[in-house]
């Protein structure tokens, strides 16, 4: 495993603690948008709950509520959620779906190098301004899959989906992905000039972190659209 993973899959755990409160203390919706972040200033953040909001500062692993912050590095995940309950006088919820397996979901202390995390919240920063020039609803990081995104309205149940993964099952380094709903047909999808298309599991155009985002942001999207209107 790489320090970039390792570092990834400390952080998306990490995250975990502080999503604990919107999964706990925040009213439920449809999408469980209650849950998600929004970037601010290098963290991930949730919505307020009694005047704080609770996030998590990427690059250097640290939870933060309101003026407060707890560096996790040396300390466990069950840490975190006890300073978090402290403050809420509130049990959280952990996470109940499925994530990627790493030592601190089992009482390992966070131990992640730190300048893999300072490069995966430089990747966000990146990813949030963005992905706003194309936005027309939110920009979320969602904690279940720890992706950066944005999702744009075709037509009602037609859309497509922008964002930026930190790494996942399907690519182990950062990327980014434009992603048609409903899935085209594979058969169906024109070459690009940048990126390439994934079809395993799941339809969308993507690319490395380290390739030219705009343009290939703005291809793919077109490229999605040309798609989705010959869709019937």
């Amino acid at each position: 495993m790489t320090t970039l993973t390792d570092a990834r899959l400390q952080l998306h755990w990490a995250a975990q603690i502080a999503a604990g409160v919107g999964r706990t203390l925040l009213a439920p919706r449809p999408d469980d948008s209650q849950t998600a972040f929004t970037f601010v200033d290098g963290a991930l953040l949730q919505e307020a709950h009694a005047g704080l909001r609770a996030g998590l500062r990427l690059h250097d692993l640290t939870l933060v509520l309101g003026s407060e912050t707890f560096p996790l590095h040396g300390r466990t995940l069950d840490d975190g959620f006890a300073f978090l309950e402290s403050r809420f006088g509130h049990a959280l919820n952990r996470p109940n779906v499925d994530l990627p397996d790493h030592p601190v979901a089992h009482g390992a202390a966070f131990d992640a190098d730190l300048e893999s995390c300072e490069t995966l919240g430089g990747l966000y920063a990146i990813a949030d301004p963005l992905l706003r020039e194309f936005a027309v609803g939110p920009v979320l990081c969602w904690p279940h899959h720890f992706d950066i995104a944005t999702l744009l309205t075709v037509r009602e149940g037609t859309t497509i989906g922008v964002g930026l993964s930190p790494g996942d099952a399907s690519y182990p380094d950062p990327y980014w992905y434009v992603t048609p709903w409903p899935y085209p047909a594979v058969a169906s999808l024109p070459p690009l000039t940048r990126g390439t298309w994934h079809t395993t599991g799941w339809v969308g155009a993507v690319l490395p972190a380290t390739g030219d985002a705009r343009a290939f942001i703005e291809e793919a999207i077109a490229r999605c659209r040309e798609l989705l209107r010959n869709h019937t």
